[in-house]
C-alpha cells in the first residue's frame, strides 16, 4: 500500500515535470527557427553579391516572414552581368529575445532541469524515513533486517548513479542544464551508508565499536574516491564523514593508536582525490582536519603523549609531500612563488608540535619529536622553494620548544594540569639540562646551515623567497640563543653564554665571508644573504655583550652595536645592514617602553646614573648613525635612526627631570608646577631646536618633529601651568625664595622660549604658528610677571581665597604699564604693528583696572599714586606717538 500511495503521488509530479519541459522544449524549437531563417537570408545575401550586384545601403531592410507564416522561397538569381535593383530587400538577423523572455527561460530551465531533480531526492529521502518509521513503529521487520534492507537501499543508490553517469551523455539534452542527477543519487547512497553503520552500532548494538569504526572509515575513503567520477560536493561529503566518524563511536577504552591509523588511512584519498581532480581546497581542508584532532588524540591518554607525537609527524610529512612537494617539485627556483595557505597549514603542525612538547608527559621523547618534526619542516623548505617558510617554521619548532620546556619543579611533583601554567615557571632551570642544551645547540644549527646552503646555491630566487632562507638562518640561532639564555639562567649574566653568543657571531662572520667569495654583485638572493648575515654577526655580538655585563648595559650593547652597523654599511655596500640598525633601534625603543628605568628600580644617583647611560648612550649612537647612513642618501632608514636618536635623548630629559623631583623614582604617580614647567621647557627648546634645523635642511624629520613637540608644549603650559598646576587655584607651595623660586623654571623660562620660537617660525611656518607662539609666550610672562608680585606680597601660599593687600593691587596696576609700555617699544623698534596693538590691550587693561578696581578698593596714598602713575604714562606715550607723527614727510598736494 506504501508503495501504490508513492506510485500515485509521482504521477502529478511527472505531470507538472513534464509540462515545463514541454513549454521549454517548444520555446527554443521557434528559437532554432527563427535562427535558420536569419542564416538562409544571408546565403541570399550572399549569392546576389556574387551576382555583381550590391544593396544599397539608404533603405533600410526588409524583415524576413515569421516562421509561423512562411514565404515562399525566392527564384534564384540570374548570373548575368545586370545589375540588380537597388530596392532589393537586405535580410536582417534577427535581434536577440528580450531580456525578460531571457529570464523567463532560465527560470523554466531550472525549475524542469534543477530544482524538480532536488526537490525529487529530497522527497525521496523523506519518503525512505517515513517508510523505515512506519516499518518500525509497526515493528514489521527485525533490526538485523532493518539494518540489511538500509545498506542494500544504498547499493541501489550508489549503482543508480553510476548507471545514470555512464548514460548521462545519452540522456542529456542539448542545450538544457541539468542538475547532476548520478552525484545526488551516490550522495544519497553514502549517507544511507553512514546511516545504516552508525544505528547498527548506536540503536541496535549488532556490532562493536572496532568494526563501527573501521565500517565508517571504509565508507568514506570510497565516497571520496567515486567524488573522482561525481563531483566536489561527493568529496566534502566523505572528507566530512571520515573526519566525524570517529565523534560517534564511543568505546569504555580509548585506543589512540587507532585513531592514529585511522586519520592517516583515511587522509592518504582526500590527498589522491585533490591531486587527481586538482581540488585545492579539499587538500587544504584534510589536514585541517587532522590538525583538529591532535588534541583529542592527546588527551585519549593522559600518561602517554607518543601516539600524538606520532600522529603530529606523520601528518605534518603527508601534508608537505601533497601540498609542497609533489604540486611544485619540477618548477624552477627562478619562477617559484611563496604557496601561502600550504605556508600556514604547516605553520599550524608547527604551533601544534611546540604545544605537546610542553606537556610534562612528553617525557624523554621530547628532543627526537622536536627533531623529527623539524626535520620534516626543514627538508620540506629546502626541496621546495614555494614552502620556504617551512625552513623558517622548523627554527621556530626549535626555538619555541626550547621555551616551553618543563621545568624541573613541575617534574618532580605532581603536576595540577598536564601543562605548567603555575607558579613561577621560567624561574628554575629545564628538566634535563643536557638535552636541552643539544637541541638548542644542534637543531638551530642544522637549520642554519642548510638553509644557508640552499641560499648560496640558488642564487636566482626571488627576495620574497631568499628572504625566508635568510630568516631561518639568521633569527632561527639568535632566538634559539635568547631562549636557553632565559630558561637557564634566568637572565642573570653568564660569561658561558657569552662566550657562546660570541662563537655563534664569528660564524656568521665567516658566514658572511664565505658568501662574498661567491661574488653577490649580480644576484639580489645573495646579495640579502649576506645583510642578513652580517646583521646577525653584530646581534650575536650585542647579545654576548649582554650576556656578559648587568644592569642597563643590554640598552648599551644594542646601541653600540647599531653604531658599528653604521660603520660597517658606510663602507661596505651592503643595504641590509641599514635597515637592522632602524631594526636595532626599534628593538631598543622596546626594551625602554619595557622597562623606562633602565634598571628596574632607583637608577642612582641624580644626573649621573644609569639613565643617562641607558637613554644617553642610544641618543648620541643613533644620531651618529643617521649621519653615517646619510653619506650614501638620505632614504627612510636614516629618518628612522635619527627619529630614535632625538626620542631617546628627549626621554633622557624627561626621565632625569622626573627622577630629581620624585625622589628617584621616574615612574612615581605624581607632579607638581616645576615638573610641568620643566617638561614644558624641554619640549620648547626641542621643537626651537628642530624647527631651526628645518628652515635650514627641509626635511620630514624636522617638520613632524617641531610640530610635535610644539603641540606637546602648547599642551602642557595651556593644560597643566594656566589651569592644573596654576598655583592661584591650588594649595601648592612655591618653592624657593621671594624672588628666585620655582616660577622662573616654570613660566619665565617656557615665556623666553615660546618668544625665540615665534621668531624662527615667521621664516618657516605659516603665520598662525608664530601668532599662537608669540600669544602663549606674552600670556606666560604676563602670568609670571603677576604670580611674581603675590609670591613678594603674599608669601609661599598664592591661593586665591586669601586676599589681596593695598600694595600688591597697586603693583599689578604697575605691571600692567610696564608690560604695555615695553610692548610699545618692542613695536616701535621692530616696526611691529601687532606688538603696538598688544601694548595698547594692556594699556586699556590698566586703564580699566585703575577706574574700576583701584579707585573702589585703594585708599590714601597708593589711590593717589595709581592715578598719577597711570596720567603720566597715557601722557607719555602720547608724546611718543606725536613725535613719530612729526617725523613723518607732510602730504604733498595733488596737482589738479
Amino acid at each position: 500500500m506504501v508503495l501504490l500511495a508513492l506510485l500515485v503521488l509521482s504521477i502529478p509530479a511527472c505531470a507538472i515535470a513534464g509540462l515545463v519541459l514541454g513549454l521549454s522544449a517548444r520555446r527554443k524549437l521557434i528559437i532554432l527557427q527563427e535562427h535558420i531563417a536569419a542564416l538562409e537570408g544571408e546565403l541570399r545575401l550572399i549569392k546576389a553579391r556574387a551576382g555583381g550586384g550590391a544593396p544599397s545601403a539608404d533603405h533600410a531592410p526588409v524583415p524576413e516572414p515569421t516562421v509561423e507564416q512562411p514565404a515562399e522561397p525566392e527564384p534564384e538569381p540570374d548570373p548575368s552581368p545586370e545589375p540588380v535593383p537597388t530596392t532589393a530587400p537586405v535580410p536582417a538577423i534577427p535581434a536577440a529575445a528580450p531580456q525578460p523572455a531571457a529570464k523567463t527561460r532560465d527560470f523554466e530551465e531550472k525549475l524542469g532541469a534543477r530544482w524538480a531533480v532536488w526537490v525529487g531526492g529530497v522527497a525521496l529521502a523523506f519518503g525512505g524515513i517515513f517508510l523505515v518509521r512506519y516499518s518500525i513503529e509497526q515493528n514489521l521487520l527485525s533490526p538485523g533486517t532493518r539494518i540489511a534492507l538500509g545498506g542494500l537501499f544504498a547499493l541501489l543508490l550508489i549503482g543508480a548513479g553510476e548507471w545514470l553517469r555512464r548514460r548521462e551523455q545519452d540522456l542529456r539534452l542539448p542545450g538544457l542544464p541539468s542538475a547532476n542527477v548520478p552525484a545526488i543519487l551516490t550522495a544519497a547512497g553514502t549517507c544511507t551508508a553512514f546511516a545504516s553503520a552508525y544505528a547498527a552500532y548506536a540503536l541496535y548494538g549488532l556490532i562493536g565499536p572496532g568494526a563501527t569504526f573501521v565500517t565508517l572509515g571504509i565508507v568514506a575513503v570510497l565516497t571520496m574516491i567515486a567524488a573522482t567520477l561525481h563531483g566536489p560536493i561527493l568529496a566534502a561529503l566523505g572528507l566530512l564523514g571520515a573526519m566525524g566518524s570517529p565523534l560517534l563511536v564511543s568505546s569504555d577504552r580509548p585506543q589512540p593508536w587507532a585513531l592514529v591509523i585511522y586519520l592517516a588511512f583515511v587522509v592518504l584519498p582526500a590527498y589522491g582525490v585533490a591531486r587527481l581532480r586538482v581540488w585545492r581546497w579539499l587538500a587544504l581542508a584534510a589536514p585541517i582536519g587532522v590538525l583538529a584532532w591532535t588534541f583529542l588524540i592527546f588527551i585519549l591518554d593522559g600518561t602517554d603523549a607518543l601516539p600524538a607525537m606520532v600522529h603530529l609527524v606523520i601528518q605534518t610529512g603527508l601534508a608537505a609531500a601533497f601540498l609542497a612537494v609533489v604540486p611544485y617539485r619540477h618548477v624552477p627556483d627562478q619562477e617559484a612563488r611563496i604557496d601561502r595557505p600550504a605556508s600556514g597549514i604547516l605553520l599550524a603542525f608547527a604551533l601544534a608540535g611546540i604545544a605537546i612538547s610542553g606537556s610534562v608527559i612528553v617525557g624523554d621523547g621530547r628532543p627526537v619529536f622536536v627533531a623529527a618534526l623539524g626535520l620534516v619542516l626543514l627538508a620540506t623548505g629546502i626541496r621546495v622553494p614555494a614552502a620556504a617558510p617551512a625552513a623558517a617554521w622548523a627554527a621556530l619548532t626549535a626555538a619555541g620548544a626550547l621555551l616551553v620546556w618543563p621545568i624541573a619543579a613541575e617534574v618532580g611533583g605532581t603536576p595540577e594540569s598536564l601543562f605548567y601554567q603555575e607558579g613561577d615557571a621560567f624561574a628554575v632551570r629545564p628538566h634535563a639540562v643536557e638535552a636541552f642544551l643539544g637541541l638548542a645547540l644542534l637543531a638551530p644549527a642544522a637549520v642554519a646551515g642548510a638553509s644557508l646552503v640552499r641560499l648560496a646555491r640558488s642564487p636566482g630566487l626571488r627576495l620574497a623567497t631568499a628572504a625566508w632562507y635568510a630568516g631561518a638562518a639568521t633569527a632561527g640561532p639568535l632566538l634559539a640563543l635568547i631562549a636557553a639564555y632565559w630558561r637557564v639562567t634566568d637572565f642573570e649574566p653568564s660569561l658561558s653564554f657569552a662566550l657562546v653568543a660570541g662563537g655563534l657571531a664569528l660564524a656568521f662572520v665567516l658566514a658572511s665571508q664565505w658568501l662574498i667569495r661567491r661574488n653577490p654583485g649580480d644576484a639580489p638572493a645573495l646579495r640579502l644573504g649576506l645583510g642578513a648575515t652580517a646583521s646577525a654577526a653584530l646581534a650575536g655580538l650585542a647579545l654576548g655583550l649582554t650576556f656578559a655585563l648587568d644592569k642597563g648595559m643590554l640598552t648599551v650593547a644594542f646601541a653600540l652595536t647599531a653604531l658599528g652597523t653604521a660603520w660597517i654599511a658606510d663602507r661596505i655596500a651592503i643595504p641590509a645592514l641599514r635597515y637592522a640598525v632602524g631594526a636595532i633601534g626599534v628593538i631598543i625603543l622596546g626594551r625602554l617602553i619595557w622597562d623606562p628605568t633602565i634598571v628596574g628600580g632607583d637608577p642612582g644617583p641624580v644626573l649621573i646614573n644609569w639613565l643617562l647611560w641607558g637613554y644617553g648612550v642610544p641618543a648620541l649612537a643613533f644620531l651618529a648613525a643617521s649621519r653615517l647612513l646619510q653619506r650614501t642618501g638620505r632614504d627612510w632608514t636614516v629618518r628612522l635612526t635619527e627619529s630614535l636618536g632625538i626620542a631617546f635623548a628627549a626621554f633622557l630629559v624627561f626621565f632625569e627631570i622626573r627622577h630629581a623631583l620624585r625622589a628617584g623614582d621616574p615612574l612615581a604617580a605624581t607632579t607638581d608646577l616645576l615638573e610641568i614647567g620643566l617638561v614644558a621647557t624641554e619640549s620648547f627648546v626641542f621643537a626651537l631646536v628642530l624647527t631651526r634645523l628645518d628652515v635650514r635642511h627641509a626635511d620630514p624629520v624636522y617638520r613632524w618633529g617641531s610640530l610635535i613637540f610644539r603641540v606637546l608644549s602648547l599642551v602642557l603650559c595651556a593644560g597643566g601651568l594656566l589651569l592644573v598646576a596654576n598655583p592661584l587655584l591650588t594649595e601648592e607651595e612655591i618653592p624657593g625664595g621671594p624672588i628666585f623660586n620655582a616660577l622662573i623654571p616654570a613660566y619665565l623660562l617656557p615665556a623666553i622660549l615660546a618668544a625665540g620660537l615665534a621668531l624662527v617660525e615667521r621664516r618657516a611656518r605659516p603665520p598662525l604658528y608664530s601668532l599662537s607662539s608669540a600669544v602663549l609666550s606674552l600670556v606666560l610672562f604676563s602670568t609670571y610677571v603677576g604670580l611674581a608680585i603675590r609670591r613678594i606680597a603674599a608669601g609661599p601660599q598664592l591661593a586665591l581665597w586669601q586676599g589681596f593687600t593695598q600694595g600688591e593691587q597697586w603693583s599689578y596696576s604697575l605691571a600692567l604699564l610696564v608690560i604695555g609700555i615695553l610692548l610699545l617699544g618692542l613695536g616701535l623698534a621692530f616696526n611691529s604693528r601687532p606688538a603696538r596693538l598688544v601694548s595698547a590691550i594692556y594699556l586699556v587693561l590698566a586703564v580699566l583696572k585703575v577706574f574700576i578696581i583701584d579707585l573702589s578698593n585703594l585708599e590714601g596714598v597708593m589711590r593717589a599714586l595709581s592715578f598719577i602713575g597711570l596720567g603720566l604714562v597715557l601722557i607719555g606715550i602720547g608724546l611718543v606717538y606725536q613725535r613719530l607723527l612729526a617725523r613723518r614727510p607732510s602730504d604733498a598736494a595733488i596737482p589738479s
